[in-house]
C-alpha cells in the first residue's frame, strides 16, 4: 500500500514539473503582435491613378490600343456608401499575335504624401532619392491581397516585391480567366526578409508592380482588366525601449 501511494505521488511530482516546463517554454517563445490590414492603393484618388503606367511588355504589345485610367465601378462587397466606392484601375492592351504575351502595370513615382493612411504605420520617413516608383508596404506583411476583374482572359497576375536588400522577388497570384470580380490573396513567404537585428529593426517591403502573362493560345488583340482594393495584412507593433527616441541620421 505504501509503495502504491509513494509511486502515484512519484508520477503526480513528475507530471507537474512537465506542466510546469512546457509553461515556461510557451511564455517565453510568445510574442506581442499588432494585426492590422492597411490599404496600400484603393484607387479612388483618381490624380494618382492616372500616374500608374504600364512598363515593358512583350515586343508585338499593340501600343495604339493601350490605355491606363481611373475607370468607374468596383466588387459590390466593397460598395460602402461611407467611404465613397467609385472608381478602380483599369488596364486596356492588345497584343498583334497570339503566344507568351505579357505586360507590366506600374504604379506611380512614390512620395509619402500620396499615402497619407499609410504615414504612421511606418516607424521612419520612407526616402525615394532616385524617384523610383513603389508603394511601401507597412510592418511585418503576413499576406497581400487585391481585388481583380479579369474578363474571363486567361492570364495569370504575379506581384514584384523588392526588400532592403535591393533582392527581387515574383509572387504568383493565380489566374484571372473568371467573369466578375474576385479577391487574389497570397501568403507571404518567409524566406522574403522584412526585419534585421540591428536598429530599427523593421525593413518594409516595396510592391514594384503587377505583371499579368498570357496562355500562349489566347486571344490577342485586345483585352480589358481591372484592380482594386489592394491591402495587406501586417504586423505593425513597434517595440518600445529607454534610447528609441535617438535617431541614426546625423
Amino acid at each position: 500500500m505504501i509503495k502504491k501511494f509513494v509511486f502515484s505521488i512519484i508520477i503526480l511530482l513528475l507530471s507537474g514539473s512537465f506542466v510546469f516546463a512546457e509553461g515556461e517554454d510557451y511564455r517565453s517563445t510568445r510574442k506581442i503582435m499588432s494585426i492590422q490590414a492597411p490599404v496600400i492603393s484603393d484607387f479612388e484618388n483618381t490624380a494618382l491613378v492616372g500616374q500608374w503606367i504600364l512598363g515593358e511588355t512583350s515586343p508585338n504589345c499593340d501600343k495604339d490600343i493601350t490605355a491606363v485610367k481611373a475607370a468607374p465601378g468596383g466588387p459590390w462587397g466593397l460598395a460602402v456608401p461611407d467611404e465613397g466606392k467609385k472608381t478602380c484601375l483599369g488596364i486596356k492592351s492588345g497584343f498583334k499575335t497570339r503566344g507568351y504575351n505579357y505586360a507590366e502595370i506600374l504604379p506611380p513615382v512614390f512620395r509619402s504624401d500620396d499615402y497619407p493612411g499609410l504615414k504612421n504605420l511606418f516607424n521612419t520617413i520612407i526616402p525615394n532619392p532616385l524617384n523610383e516608383r513603389f508603394i511601401p508596404m507597412p510592418g511585418k506583411v503576413q499576406s497581400v491581397d487585391v481585388w481583380v476583374a479579369g474578363r474571363n482572359f486567361r492570364y495569370n497576375l504575379e506581384i514584384w516585391l523588392k526588400d532592403y536588400n535591393g533582392f527581387v522577388y515574383a509572387l504568383e497570384m493565380g489566374k484571372i480567366n473568371f467573369q466578375g470580380w474576385r479577391n487574389l490573396s497570397r501568403q507571404m513567404p518567409e524566406y522574403i526578409p522584412q526585419e534585421e537585428k540591428y536598429l530599427p529593426k523593421e525593413k518594409p517591403l516595396k510592391f514594384l508592380k503587377f505583371i499579368v502573362r498570357s496562355d500562349p493560345d489566347e486571344r490577342a488583340d485586345k483585352i480589358y482588366m481591372y484592380f482594386d482594393h489592394m491591402k495587406v495584412i501586417t504586423d505593425v507593433y513597434i517595440e518600445r525601449f529607454d534610447g528609441d527616441d535617438i535617431k541614426d541620421t546625423w
